[in-house]
């Protein structure tokens, strides 16, 4: 499973793997009250499931939310 933001055809982000081993999303419009899934897997059902989520990417940990990609998809 691949979760990548991609902008102008390069890749400039992906999902943010915390201490706790679990990555770190949000609904829409929410930047505070996580969701945390368990498996990039998760990730990508959560993010196909709720339009306008986003999940917390590196380098620098922001809520991202479009040019996403799931196995090299358009979400």
């Amino acid at each position: 499973m691949k979760i990548e933001r991609v902008i102008d055809g390069k890749v400039v982000g992906r999902p943010k793997l915390y201490a706790n081993g679990k990555y770190k999303c949000h609904p829409d419009g929410d930047n505070k009250t996580p969701v945390w899934c368990a498996s990039l897997a998760e990730v990508a059902d959560y993010l196909r499931a709720n339009p306008g989520s986003g999940v917390r990417m590196n380098p620098e940990g922001g809520k991202i939310s479009e040019n996403i990609f799931i196995d090299g998809a358009a979400r």
